[in-house]
C-alpha cells in the first residue's frame, strides 16, 4: 500500500461517517474525559477533538495528491488493530473508533503530524512543542510500554532529543 492508496480508502471512510456519526464520537469524547480535572478535560474535550475535527474535513475536501510513499502495511495494520482493542462500555465507542480510524492513519502517514496539536496541555502540565518543523512530546518515552498507546506511531520525537541538540530547553 502507498499513501495515495491509504488517502483514496480514508477519503471513502470518511465520507461514509455522517454528522450523527461524528456527533456520537465526540459525546464519547466527552463522557471519556469526564472524570480528569477541569483543565485536561477542556484540552482533550475541546482542543483535542477540534484538532481531529479539522483533519477530518481536510480528508474529506482533500483533492490534491500527496507524496506517493510506500506503507508499512504491517505498521498500518497494527494500528488499527490497537483501537480495535480499545474497548469500553460505552456505546458511543464504536462511533469514535470508525472517526479515529479515519484521522489517525492520515496524520500518521499522510501529513506527518503529531496526534495531539502543538501547544496542547498533555498529563503533568507539559506541552506538545514545535521547533523547527520537529515535534516534540515530554512523554513520548514514558509510554513505551503501554500497549494501546499510539504513541509509537506518532511523528513527535521525545523531549530529551531536541535537548540533546539544542541545550536544555525544558
Amino acid at each position: 500500500m502507498n499513501t495515495k492508496e491509504l488517502l483514496a480508502s480514508l477519503e471513502k471512510d470518511a465520507r461514509r461517517l455522517s454528522n450523527n456519526d461524528i456527533m456520537k464520537a465526540r459525546s464519547f469524547m466527552l463522557n471519556y474525559v469526564k472524570f480528569l480535572p477541569e483543565k485536561y478535560k477542556k484540552a482533550y474535550s475541546t482542543e483535542l477533538f477540534s484538532y481531529y475535527y479539522e483533519t477530518f474535513m481536510e480528508i474529506k475536501g482533500l483533492r490534491l495528491d500527496p507524496v506517493i510513499e510506500e506503507i508499512d502495511v504491517e505498521t498500518y495494520k497494527e494500528l488499527i488493530k490497537n483501537y480495535d482493542q480499545q474497548v469500553s462500555e460505552d456505546p458511543l465507542e464504536g462511533y469514535f473508533q470508525r472517526f479515529m480510524n479515519v484521522v489517525t492513519p492520515y496524520l500518521i502517514f499522510i501529513t506527518k503530524k503529531p496526534l495531539h496539536p502543538a501547544g496542547m496541555i498533555l498529563p503533568g502540565g507539559m506541552t506538545i512543542m514545535e521547533l523547527n518543523g520537529e515535534y516534540y512530546c515530554p512523554i513520548k518515552n514514558k509510554q513505551k510500554e503501554v500497549d494501546i498507546a499510539l504513541c509509537k506511531y506518532c511523528i513527535c520525537k521525545d523531549n530529551e532529543e531536541v535537548a540533546k541538540t539544542d541545550g536544555d530547553m525544558w
